[in-house]
């Protein structure tokens, strides 16, 4: 793979004195962009009273189910109901899907959180979560002031304001990455089996073991292993936590088809295009997600055999595109396919800040933009999908430009045959 000169830092002493809005146009965007996102969501989350009320979520269905009440966490009216009367008075009467949605295992794992008072646990956990960024950026490679820069992005926005789990998630993801990279893959299989506490990320990593099985059988053994390892204690009083749970995702698919999300997801365009849709097209529109990704790896696997970094960057552009389930506030794990390319020299000039620009902007103002096309037309087309599928397109052609400029390229793709 060819190697070109690193992207330069924006504090360079070596820079040419001119302004900033010069040199860096698009990265000037994309910091602006962002912080208008972050300004309109912490003005709504306080005009709402709800900052938090994601980690309330996991904080009650932990305190229920460490008394063993599955049922409470599982009934979705009678949980909204207590989120709203224990913990976020203006919930009260509303119309906000406030469910714990989350797997049996994820919360007898947030049955700590109920240990200390709400407040002061929620203050760890977002204290928890920067370290857990700025950890994860350094192992991917990244230069602190990008790390900064994310301080203001809107996954972390997202993320701060909800009390989401973004950055645990691009934590796992980081482990994982680094894993399959080094071709450790027990390891990597292992880490994977944590995902049963958010099973909708798997899809990516899932198709990357699944068409090179014979290469990552152990990996896949591994993580059901672990996966149901660290479920055990869920099935100690029997499978009624997971029937529960399995019967209110049942329901979910009723409410899921009923509303959309901001997120880069085909199955959420989808959606965004036909708002009403049923439960039954609504799982069309998740296997529609579902067949996109497992393309996306099948032309992965066929033009990068053998770039275990590369595959690993498009297991995760996969699962942003395929999941049923993932929401502005996991496109953290954005941040690995990104350090891919800044680590082969990829992203020269204000080439990240393009790509922060034009996510950025498919995120900040893509709400703005659908809001008119549904108060005109009842649908409209959301900017998220594809300001991402333009990303991966450059990622694409910029990675590609650089391995046919190298006079190395020919040798490199051959080695990497020679090796798959």
């Amino acid at each position: 793979m060819a190697k070109a000169a690193p992207v330069e830092d924006l504090a360079s002493e070596d820079a040419p004195s001119e302004s900033l809005l010069r040199r860096y146009p698009a990265t000037i965007v994309a910091l602006l962009s962002a912080f208008a996102f972050f300004a309109a969501l912490v003005k709504n989350s306080l005009a709402n009273g709800t900052t938090g009320v994601d980690f309330g979520v996991f904080y009650l269905g932990g305190d229920l189910i460490s008394r063993g009440d599955y049922d409470g966490a599982y009934n979705n009216t009678a949980f909204a109901d207590q989120l709203a009367t224990d913990l976020f008075p203006a919930l009260e009467g509303s119309s906000s899907v406030t469910h714990f949605i989350s797997t049996p295992t994820f919360g007898w794992f947030s049955q700590p959180l109920a240990w200390l008072p709400f407040d002061a646990s929620l203050v760890v956990w977002l204290v928890a979560g920067v370290a857990a960024l700025a950890v994860s950026g350094k192992m991917l490679g990244l230069p602190w002031w990008t790390i900064g820069v994310l301080a203001i992005s809107p996954p972390m926005a997202l993320n701060t304001i909800l009390g989401q789990t973004g950055a645990f998630v691009l934590l796992l993801f980081a482990l994982m990455h680094m894993s399959i990279t080094n071709d450790r893959r027990i390891l990597a299989g292992a880490l994977a089996g944590l995902i049963i506490l958010k099973p909708p990320l798997a899809i990516g990593y899932g198709l990357l073991w699944l068409l090179q099985s014979r290469r990552y059988w152990k990996s896949i053994v591994a993580s059901a292993v672990v996966g149901i390892g660290v479920s055990i204690p869920t099935f100690i009083g029997g499978f009624g936590p997971w029937r529960t749970f399995i019967e209110t995702m049942t329901e979910r698919t009723a409410t899921e088809s009923a509303w959309s999300q901001q997120a880069s997801s085909i199955a959420e365009f989808l959606k965004g295009l036909n708002p009403q849709a049923s439960s039954t097209i609504t799982l069309i529109f998740w296997t529609i997600g579902g067949v996109g990704a497992a393309l996306l790896m099948v032309g992965a696997v066929r033009k990068y055999r053998g770039d275990l970094e590369i595959l690993s960057a498009a297991a995760v552009l996969a699962t942003m595109l395929g999941s049923p389930h993932v929401l502005v506030y996991d496109s953290f794990i954005l941040l690995i396919p990104v350090a891919v390319a800044y680590r082969r020299g990829i992203l020269t000039g204000d080439r990240a800040g393009i790509l922060a620009a034009i996510y950025t902007v498919g995120l900040a103002f893509g709400p703005v933009l659908y809001t008119i096309q549904f108060d005109s037309f009842g649908r409209g087309i959301g900017l998220d999908l594809p300001a991402l599928i333009a990303c991966i397109w450059l990622l694409v052609r910029w990675n590609d430009q650089a391995e046919a400029s190298s006079p190395m390229a020919t040798a490199d793709s051959a080695s990497v045959l020679a090796n798959a």
